[in-house]
């Protein structure tokens, strides 16, 4: 894949996968309309004009079998440590960034659990958080129903989490788990996603949705469905 080189800087995007989920049994490898959720994430990322790269981060024999049969690059096994439930994503892409700190500029993390991001909410983000200077970036959505993730956007145009939940604002704004950007040279030193300088992209909320739970899943198939029918 060549990519057009945005502002002269390269980008590599992680897809991460493990093979054992708590709530929703092999949900990375669920399938909608006959692909499943890593291979829907990777198509997205493949349209992208700006990712110069794509590649698998996973634990499982099994994960890379399934993704070697559509292209998708595995150049390393994901430690089974970094696998665990309580290891959260900052950590998995800090694996990636220390291995690829000499050949991208940013690291993007796609979560397979968002089947609805589209390349052009990729590509977004990418010409923002050059345009802004900004070290890291990240998607959110508005919405009126109660969610976790629940975020502030501050005036200096950055985010915040909040812990509790705000019920001044008819309309909260909350993570949506669809896209992680950050520049690796910064990310190697807070080893965080999300920062006090971490700016935002606001994606419509009938495309947030983060797959957790079987309803969840049920959501985005019929979504899908209705789209691809088009």
């Amino acid at each position: 894949k060549v990519a057009i080189m945005y502002k002269k800087k390269k980008f590599l995007a992680v897809i991460t996968a493990r093979e054992r989920s708590k709530r929703l049994k092999n949900k990375n490898i669920l399938k909608i309309k006959k692909k499943t959720l890593i291979e829907r994430s990777y198509l997205e990322a493949k349209k992208s004009k700006f990712i110069d790269n794509i590649i698998l981060s996973t634990e499982s024999k099994k994960i890379i079998k399934i993704a070697k049969k559509f292209n998708l690059h595995t150049p390393y096994i994901r430690p089974k440590k970094l696998s665990k439930d309580n290891v959260g994503a900052d950590k998995v892409i800090l694996h990636a960034a220390e291995k690829f700190k000499k050949n991208y500029d940013f690291i993007i993390l796609l979560q397979p659990t968002s089947p609805l991001r589209q390349h052009i909410d990729i590509d977004l983000c990418i010409k923002k958080i050059l345009k802004k200077k900004l070290t890291s970036i990240t998607s959110i959505y508005k919405s009126k129903k109660k969610n976790k993730f629940m975020i502030d956007i501050l005036k200096t145009g950055n985010i915040r989490r909040l812990n509790k939940q705000s019920d001044k604002k008819k309309n909260n704004y909350y993570l949506n788990g669809a896209i992680y950007i950050t520049k690796i040279s910064d990310y190697l030193k807070k080893k965080e996603l999300l920062t006090k300088k971490t700016g935002f992209f606001i994606m419509p909320e009938n495309r947030s949705i983060d797959i957790d739970l079987k309803q969840d899943y049920l959501k985005a198939k019929k979504i899908i469905e209705k789209n691809e029918k088009k």
